[in-house]
């Protein structure tokens, strides 16, 4: 084991100690002590939340009121384009011609190489 390893095996192990001895002759005490711990803690994390994520959140809940809107903006344009497929269906018996879609004229070809070749991810 390394120096550092042992230093803090041995710190484990006296605050294990520690906390047996302190549980057997003050239990209060130690109930007392991890309570402001929890308490200091749960401060940190608390204004931590506050500070640092404040100005993302109001970012995520603008993104969100937008996409809620444009949600609503479109189901409405859903519903009106349903009623007037429907009701432009039932008056007129025309057969729709469907719409062409043009072929995309891209041409991909395969670059023979070296595929089983190791990379020397030393020189990236």
């Amino acid at each position: 084991m390394r120096s550092g390893q042992w230093f803090v095996s041995s710190i484990g192990i006296l605050a294990v100690i520690g906390l047996v001895s302190l549980l057997l002759n003050h239990p209060f005490s130690l109930l007392r002590t991890l309570f402001s711990i929890v308490i200091v803690t749960a401060i940190f994390v608390f204004a931590f939340r506050f500070f640092l994520t404040r100005g993302t959140d109001r970012a995520k809940l603008k993104d969100q009121k937008a996409f809620l809107k444009a949600a609503k903006k479109s189901k409405r344009r859903l519903k009106q384009r349903l009623a007037t497929t429907h009701s432009s269906s039932t008056h007129s018996s025309k057969p729709r011609k469907k719409t062409l879609h043009k072929k995309s004229n891209v041409k991909l070809t395969v670059i023979e190489g070296k595929k089983n070749k190791k990379k020397n991810r030393a020189m990236f």
